[in-house]
């Protein structure tokens, strides 16, 4: 889809425009969610809402509350990060800021409170986002756009960082395309996990380490970019499909006995984090719902949300995550406590809908 087709046809450049809903966000509404906010998870936002954040946290915690359904929040965290719009157009860039498909993670926060709002600033600012991604970023010969301006490399973390919100904006073809050029190159096809980064100059993966919070990001960004793909790319929807299913069988394979992994998935001496374990969950219960994927997975599913429910200490964070500053250490991070309540929200979606089926609160 042409990116101008889809900005006046969407509303971005006039009139209204209507979104898909991955939850209530439909109206502008004054309170907290209170079919959503359990005790548990009002601490956990609260001890979100302290932390310091760069642009990625800012909009992986921007997304949790899209998809828990806060409008307030959502709006509020859309305003901050169109406040803080570098330039070039990337969002939410505090002082220098060298990521480059980080800072698309509030796009779908904005696109949305622009819509509620009928803001044109906020329009704007989206279509500025847009715009950089498709016209401006760094990429490589064959296209793909760098993780940061530390160099070409392919991390990771960037199939969540921009395929899933480039697909929501109406470029579906290209969010495929980005995902499927990550994956074809850091994907280890003997443990059906990710390494951590491949360089374009020496076109190999510089960093093998098969890292907890980069498989997370990893898993979560191809469930959310499959909910975002047409019917018209049911082939690469599928495929999509296939590779979270794949993707899980590794996972499973080093899941611990307390159904949480080590920082460095397959090597044991590296501590015990709680992020990994967050995102398979929510995509468990992501896809069962949509119907992709088997049910049996279910009670694993089950058991990781109540291992992390232990990992929530009393001030609200769930510790064990790699954290700030060089998330190499057990700590707690905005986008740790944002796991949270995305998983939170799959799970009360897969409750709610799911024909025939009733969960533990």
């Amino acid at each position: 889809m042409i990116r101008r087709d889809f900005l006046v046809k969407s509303g971005l450049i006039g009139g209204a425009f209507f979104l898909p809903a991955l939850s209530s966000c439909n109206r502008i509404n004054d309170e907290e969610p209170e079919y959503f906010y359990t005790p548990i998870r009002r601490k956990v936002k609260m001890a979100m809402l302290s932390l310091q954040k760069q642009n990625w946290e800012h909009g992986i915690a921007s997304q949790a509350f899209v998809e828990t359904g806060d409008e307030t929040m959502m709006i509020l965290m859309a305003k901050e990060a169109v406040k803080r719009q570098a330039d070039d157009g990337r969002l939410a860039v505090i002082s220098t800021a060298y990521g480059i498909n980080d800072s698309a993670t509030p796009l779908e926060a904005v696109l949305r409170s622009a819509d509620i709002l009928n803001d044109p600033e906020l329009k704007s600012a989206a279509d500025r986002m847009i715009t950089y991604l498709l016209e401006e970023a760094p990429r490589t010969g064959e296209g793909f756009i760098h993780h940061s301006y530390h160099g070409p490399e392919l991390w990771a973390d960037s199939i969540y960082m921009a395929p899933p919100f480039l697909a929501f904006a109406g470029h579906p073809e290209e969010a495929y395309f980005q995902s499927k050029a990550i994956i074809d190159r850091i994907w280890i096809e003997e443990e059906s996990l990710f390494a951590s980064r491949w360089n374009a100059e020496s076109q190999q993966i510089t960093h093998p380490n098969l890292w907890g919070l980069g498989n997370a990001h990893a898993i979560s960004g191809m469930t959310r970019l499959i909910g975002h793909l047409p019917d018209a790319m049911d082939t690469e929807r599928e495929e999509m499909k296939n590779r979270v299913r794949e993707h899980l069988a590794g996972c499973f394979r080093y899941l611990r006995d307390d159904y949480l992994f080590h920082n460095h998935i397959n090597d044991s001496s590296t501590f015990v984090e709680t992020s990994l374990a967050m995102r398979v969950a929510d995509s468990i219960f992501n896809g069962i719902k949509e119907e992709w994927l088997d049910i049996d997975h279910l009670e694993t599913a089950l058991n990781i949300r109540n291992a992390v429910h232990e990992r929530v200490n009393e001030h609200g964070y769930v510790v064990g995550v790699p954290g700030p500053p060089d998330y190499s250490e057990p700590a707690w991070s905005s986008e740790g406590q944002a796991f949270f309540l995305m998983m939170e929200a799959s799970y009360d979606r897969l409750g709610k809908e799911y024909t025939g089926l009733t969960l533990p609160y």
